[in-house]
């Protein structure tokens, strides 16, 4: 059994996954006005309340996904998140069972986790083919480790998805195509999220809650995992 190549492929992933999440999601700057100090998820908590207090519901539901991101399980930001997006008619984001149940954790915490876990198992796989004194206990530690992997990739396919996620931080018009003044097809709600599919001469394509494709200007949404792009 040669287990070399299959816990340097699984690094590699992990480590692709984890410094995508890193570098987006730890983010102190952000071109849209926002007063969060840092980028935690009590800080970016604290924004949202903040926002949704002064009735400002697009930026306080953007900050909101910003800290479900590092902070996915916390019920209070859940459900005050709900309770902004109910306020402004909009649906409840219930998301796939993916996204249900595979954000259960801080993609970061769980990022050195899975990166731990690869070290742990591999080396106990290692260890074991040369020493046969302990191999129960080796084997055991082989399997933890990779279960630590694999909860850490779980978690990550699951938030992945977030980083083509915008807030529309006004009701916009999704156009036929990029240009100013394109043929309207439907109209984007303020505060809504949508998933974003391409990008094209300051217009983006997005897909919203029902399904539907449009072009919106760049400048009526805000990524809830702002590009470095966008930072600069």
């Amino acid at each position: 059994m040669r287990a070399t190549p299959i816990v340097g492929s699984l690094a590699a992933m992990l480590l692709g996954l984890g410094l995508c999440g890193a570098s987006q999601a730890q983010t102190p700057a952000d071109p849209q006005p926002t007063p969060s100090a840092g980028y935690s998820a009590a800080q970016l908590y604290n924004s949202a309340n903040a926002y949704a207090r002064s009735g400002k519901t697009a930026l306080a539901v953007l900050e909101y996904e910003r800290a479900r991101v590092l902070a996915p399980t916390d019920r209070d930001l859940r459900l005050n998140l709900r309770r902004v997006r109910e306020s402004a008619g909009l649906p409840a984001d219930t998301g796939s069972w993916l996204e249900q149940y595979g954000r259960f954790a801080n993609p970061n915490t769980l990022y050195w986790v899975g990166i731990a876990g690869l070290v742990l198992g591999g080396g106990c796989l290692l260890a074991r083919r040369s020493d046969s004194r302990f191999r129960g206990a080796l084997l055991a530690g082989a399997i933890a480790g990779f279960a630590a992997a694999a909860a850490s990739a779980f978690n990550a396919a699951a938030t992945f998805g977030v980083l083509s996620e915008s807030v529309a931080l006004r009701q916009a018009s999704a156009g036929v195509s990029p240009v100013v003044g394109a043929d309207p097809l439907f109209q984007i709600p303020a505060a809504a999220t949508v998933r974003v599919l391409d990008e094209h001469g300051g217009f983006e394509l997005i897909r919203d809650s029902q399904g539907r494709e449009g072009w919106v200007a760049a400048t009526d949404l805000a990524a809830v995992i702002p590009s470095a792009a966008d930072r600069s």
